[in-house]
């Protein structure tokens, strides 16, 4: 009789404890609503709040290269019960202040897209919400009680759309109602969701199923193209590391207004890639290849192999990223690129190298608020980090008679990274690659990474056989705008703007310039003391560097 009441007792207690609200589990609705024909989403979240009466919920102001998010609030409102509310844009707070010792407390907010006009490449980490569809960001839609800690259970209820219209998400498609568990708060902040007459088609990748996300009709491309290089992409990619283990992945598409010129960009998020693009007849395939090989090579370098302090790794998360983009492409001959392809590639990563007035900056200058603040220090480790991954490559197939090359080194990181606690810094780094390169690897690394040294490649492409010519053309544009790029600061004497008659002083009325690309001529009109000028000159300087040979001999050396 004892034992049974025993039983009985414990039966009881786990009732009661399965009723109680963790502090991590969180309930969003989510309702596609109107007011006076403006789309807003009305989000209702459901939570344990603190306590002590005053909640706090996390919600930037600025993130992401954007500012004054909070200007998409449109409302809040505490539900049922009396309370304040006050913002801290400042923090990225909203402080709910409410009677202690809650079971419950539901709060609702509305967002609403804060600003007009077409949808450029600076708006696309907003909020969108228009009549036809949203797309929005975890950080920008959610706010997250500080109480719930660094792990969620989250769940999603989306309401308000018609049968015709798709809800999509980084986890999953075309769920209104969503289970998300034991997410790590930073993975679920890093997730993009879209709705509306967005079109989703499916890819399927070794049982696994990759979707894509696009709406409209676009100009330069057909689905079916972005379709076939996303499969060719993931595939190649995932069969490199020997990783097929993501059931779920989605890719989002979403059009860019830009009338001259084209402009592209992606985000690497948690089982997804948001991108997107300008849809005009400028937009090339060839830069959705480039895109989706950096980007989605992210997966791993920079995904499971994580840098320990970014910036200051940047060299080997954004560059080594960089060449894989270029050898990957080649040597599966995505979109039909080859060898070709790749040493044209390795030649412009030279000129772009050569082109930036901190070419030999050391790492130590690669920190946060020079990465942020200045554009060349955002382009150097890309280049520079590219170019040391092509010497490692081919170096360690030398020291190794063609047994191994880099690619057996970045499996042999990517293991150790997997347990997530080997981080990638500069001391795992050497001794990874000590196993490759016994004799050479510290003088390498501290005189071509850390010190910033120029590789020197003319001696290096002598050593592979590689020809090569020893004079380059770098983009230089020969002048320097004024702070508020309205008019010319300076000219360099000697320069091809000097040559065509640039003056310092002259105001700018128009201009066409192809930043980084020397093949395009910088069109520009001026007004000089009243008169309109206008010149055409090509952007290019004069530098002595190796510069290898696109020849059939030299792409066979590269055995790709």
């Amino acid at each position: 009789m004892i034992r049974s009441c025993f039983l009985i007792f414990i039966v009881v207690l786990g009732a009661v404890s399965c009723s109680q609200r963790q502090s991590n589990h969180i309930q969003y609705q989510i309702t596609s609503i109107e007011e006076d024909t403006i789309a807003q989403l009305q989000v209702t979240m459901s939570f344990l709040p603190s306590k002590d009466g005053v909640t706090v919920l996390e919600y930037p102001d600025n993130a992401w290269g954007q500012e004054n998010l909070h200007n998409a609030i449109k409302s809040m409102e505490i539900k049922d019960i009396q309370g304040e509310i006050e913002a801290n844009k400042d923090s990225g707070w909203i402080t709910l202040k409410h009677p202690k010792n809650l079971k419950e407390l539901k709060f609702q907010y509305v967002l609403q897209q804060d600003f007009s006009g077409p949808i450029t490449s600076r708006k696309t980490y907003r909020p969108i919400i228009q009549p036809e569809y949203f797309h929005t960001f975890s950080h920008n839609l959610f706010m997250v009680p500080q109480t719930a800690g660094d792990t969620l259970d989250v769940d999603l209820t989306w309401d308000g759309l018609s049968k015709d219209e798709v809800v999509h998400n980084s986890f999953g498609s075309n769920k209104k109602e969503q289970q998300v568990s034991a997410i790590t708060k930073i993975k679920f902040l890093e997730s993009v969701f879209v709705g509306g007459d967005f079109t989703i088609d499916e890819i399927t990748i070794n049982g696994n199923s990759v979707f894509l996300a696009t709406r409209g009709d676009w100009v330069p491309f057909s689905v079916d193209e972005i379709k076939r290089l996303l499969k060719e992409t993931m595939e190649n990619q995932r069969n490199f590391w020997e990783d097929h283990s993501q059931e779920y992945f989605t890719v989002t598409m979403q059009p860019i207004f830009q009338s001259i010129g084209s402009s592209y960009q992606g985000t690497g998020l948690t089982n997804s890639f948001a991108t997107s693009f300008s849809n005009n007849e400028f937009m090339e395939i060839g830069q959705m290849v480039h895109l989706f090989n950096h980007e989605l090579m992210h997966n791993w370098i920079g995904g499971v192999i994580k840098n320990k302090n970014e910036e200051e790794q940047y060299w080997f998360s954004e560059g080594f990223t960089e060449y894989y983009t270029y050898k990957n492409a080649a040597r599966n001959q995505i979109n039909g690129l080859d060898g070709s392809y790749f040493i044209k590639s390795i030649n412009d990563l030279v000129k772009n190298l050569y082109s930036l007035s901190i070419k030999e900056a050391p790492n130590s200058e690669m920190n946060y608020e020079n990465f942020w603040s200045n554009p060349e220090f955002q382009k150097l480790p890309y280049y520079r980090g590219a170019l040391v991954a092509f010497y490692l490559d081919y170096s360690i197939m030398k020291e190794s008679k063609g047994e191994r090359s880099l690619d057996n080194l970045m499996k042999d990181i990517l293991e150790a990274a997997k347990g997530e606690e080997q981080k990638l810094d500069h001391a795992f780094f050497l001794e990874m690659l000590k196993n490759y390169l016994p004799e050479d690897s510290e003088e390498i690394f501290e005189t071509y990474i850390e010190n910033g040294a120029l590789l020197p490649l003319a001696e290096f492409y002598e050593a592979m056989g590689f020809k090569y010519t020893s004079e380059i053309n770098v983009f230089d544009l020969g002048f320097q705008f004024t702070e508020d790029r309205r008019g010319i600061l300076s000219v360099a004497p000697g320069s091809e703007a000097d040559k065509a008659g640039l003056r310092p002083g002259d105001k700018i009325i128009s201009q066409s310039i192809w930043f980084g690309n020397t093949e395009y001529p910088v069109e520009i009109g001026v007004d000089r003391n009243g008169k309109q000028l206008n010149f055409s000159f090509k952007p290019v300087r004069a530098e002595n560097a190796a510069n290898l040979v696109n020849s059939k001999e030299n792409i066979e050396k590269l055995k790709l």
